[in-house]
């Protein structure tokens, strides 16, 4: 019967798993008439390592197997009904995925009518691999029309074995433990802090799971939490954790028939002592035909893997004195095996653990083994610092409207930069060089490409000036020499008499040096270099300054007025002419320029609105100039 019992339950997928898993219930499909003869309507699909797992897997069971290979199994029996089946067990499914048969307990009364039936599968696989997966079954048939009739077989444990592929996940996060709140990165400059805690834990088998952690510099931990670890010099650090999973395992049995047996009919001559085997139904363990006229009997190195999913559950021993006949023998004169009871044993080590019932006793060592192991490793990185970038400019103090150029006195191949003026103003440039023409304080990020490491430079200065705006001339008021137009503050002036520097004199005015040619730059004081430059002037002292005779009959009047009076002159020439009224500390009133004028000119000025005082026109040719006093009242 076993073989026919396997053949059948090939069939069956082994994921199954007990009824306590948490997924969601499923509902089955019918797929009686694509598979009449029983099994999967469709595959558990394989998975990847961290990726949410969800199926549904559909079978059917019928009343009556009777298929040829079925048959050809059942020495020379007409079918074989199929009353009940029950999962008992299962080992070897990827750590974190679960199932639920849709029958509480794994239990299907297929002679009832209970033929459908399915399982849900769920969880999030940790770790990739090829999972080979044991599942136990308890299956009650009846093979109809043997030679010695039909025999009944009920509780037959059977065992099947398939497999289940985790492909490896994706996620660049570890999947088997945390490194503190945030985004998993490993990866840092100048150092990595991590707060590490193992994520898994066993469920189904309590306390029977151990941590071993290497982070890579030397350190280790056994706990599930070892907390914060400093990564501090600049190097690639192999972090892992190691999670097994441990479950108990039966090492040795022992069992004493002490009542509920009977002689057996085979052993006339014998003293009728019991034959003693065990069978563990949730294990798939039936040793059959080992005992022999003794009391009892003890098994060694049996190293019965107890089923995570229900490793602290009790696990049903029973104790059976064997004999010849049916149902469990061929022999039709035979008597039928004595069951002298069951034992319920709850695993835990290190004990041998004793249970005593009215027809049996039995003792049962424990260890423990490891079912799954996991080990992930990550990466710490410690990226090297950046260099600190040092600036120079060109020149630190520059006129309005020059430009000076900054740059790295080492260059840094392999970085990007970012320059930035007065800490918050970002400017264009992503360049190692930035030309500026703006005071202030200029510094540069620079950022390397491939780490994303950050140093800055020290702020670097760089101070803009303004020169005297617009043009400037020279006037004469007959005793000294001014600049016209002057700026009202922080400005300068170099004087030049025949192209000599007057030493000394940087004021506005220059007193009369003699007849000669007079220049003069205009210069800010914070900024000598900033200069504006008049043109060279010949002053002649004496009537009018410098007489023009292509300029005559000038006059000017009333003078003194209340601020109104007339200009005249007069110019029998073709020439440009330029008219300035200027007051007696230089300021400039008017300037006026006239080109190719010829003839009279004659002009009401209005000064009305200026203060009292003295006021100079001045008429200017390329010959010479004209200078007039005139006093507003």
């Amino acid at each position: 019967m076993k073989k026919l019992l396997l053949l059948y339950f090939v069939l069956l997928c082994a994921a199954y798993q007990q009824a306590e898993a948490q997924c969601t219930q499923c509902t089955p499909l019918d797929c009686s008439v694509q598979k009449p003869a029983g099994g999967l309507c469709n595959q558990a699909p394989d998975d990847t390592a961290g990726t949410p797992y969800d199926a549904v897997i559909s079978f059917y069971m019928p009343r009556i197997l009777n298929d040829p290979a079925t048959l050809a199994q059942c020495s020379g029996c007409s079918y074989v009904e199929l009353h009940h089946i029950k999962i008992v067990g299962i080992q070897g499914l990827p750590t974190g995925v679960n199932s639920t048969p849709n029958h509480a307990n794994g239990y299907y009364d297929v002679w009832a009518g209970d033929s459908l039936g399915c399982v849900s599968f769920c969880g999030t696989p940790v770790a990739p691999g090829v999972y080979y997966i044991i599942v136990n079954l308890l299956a009650d048939v009846v093979a109809v029309g043997t030679p010695i009739g039909n025999v009944s077989v009920n509780g037959q444990a059977q065992t099947y074995r398939d497999t289940i592929e985790i492909f490896p996940g994706t996620s660049v996060c570890p999947q088997t433990f945390s490194i503190g709140n945030g985004p998993c990165v490993l990866e840092a400059c100048d150092s990595v802090s991590v707060n590490l805690n193992a994520t898994l834990t066993n469920a189904n088998c309590p306390n029977l799971i151990s941590y071993s952690w290497a982070y890579g510099n030397g350190g280790t931990s056994p706990a599930k939490t070892p907390g914060v670890v400093n990564y501090l010099t600049p190097d690639t650090f192999p972090l892992s954790l190691t999670t097994t999973y441990y479950t108990y395992r039966i090492t040795e049995v022992t069992a004493e028939i002490t009542g509920g047996y009977t002689g057996d009919v085979e052993e006339l001559t014998s003293l009728s002592n019991p034959d003693p085997y065990i069978i563990i139904p949730s294990l798939g363990f039936n040793n059959t035909g080992t005992g022999n006229d003794q009391d009892s009997k003890t098994w060694t190195g049996l190293n019965l893997v107890v089923p995570e999913n229900n490793c602290d559950d009790p696990i049903e021993i029973q104790v059976w004195d064997e004999d010849t006949g049916p149902p469990q023998h061929s022999n039709p004169l035979g008597s039928q095996d004595d069951n002298c009871g069951s034992h319920f044993i709850t695993p835990a080590v290190p004990n041998q653990v004793t249970h005593s019932g009215s027809n049996s006793k039995v003792w049962v060592s424990f260890d423990t083994v490891a079912t799954s192991s996991v080990t992930e490793t990550v990466d710490v990185i410690v990226f090297p610092h950046p260099p600190v970038p040092a600036l120079v400019a060109t020149k630190d103090s520059l006129c309005n409207g020059d430009s000076a150029v900054l740059s790295l006195t080492v260059a840094v191949p392999g970085y990007a930069f970012t320059w930035y003026m007065n800490d918050t103003t970002e400017l264009a440039s992503t360049d190692s060089v930035l030309t500026v023409k703006t005071s202030g304080d200029y510094k540069v990020k620079i950022t390397n490409v491939v780490t994303g490491c950050v140093e800055w430079s020290a702020p670097h200065a760089v101070a803009v000036g303004t020169a005297a705006p617009g043009n400037i001339n020279i006037i004469f008021n007959g005793t000294s020499a001014f600049v016209s137009p002057f700026p009202s503050s922080g400005f300068a002036v170099d004087w030049y008499f025949n192209g000599n520097l007057v030493v000394g004199q940087n004021g506005k005015f220059l007193a009369f040096l003699g007849n000669g040619e007079y220049s003069a730059e205009v210069y800010n004081i914070n900024f000598p270099f900033c200069r504006t430059a008049s043109g060279i002037d010949t002053i002649v002292s004496g009537l009018n300054d410098l007489v023009d005779h292509s300029i005559y009959d000038v006059s000017i009047f009333p003078n003194p007025n209340n601020g109104k009076f007339k200009v005249n002159f007069t110019t029998d020439e073709t020439q440009d002419i330029r008219f300035v009224i200027s007051s007696v500390v230089g300021q400039t009133i008017s300037d006026r320029k006239m080109e190719n004028f010829s003839g009279n000119f004659n002009e009401e000025i209005d000064l009305s609105e200026l203060s009292k005082g003295v006021y100079f026109v001045t008429i200017e040719t390329k010959n010479g100039r004209h200078n007039s006093k005139v006093v507003v009242q």
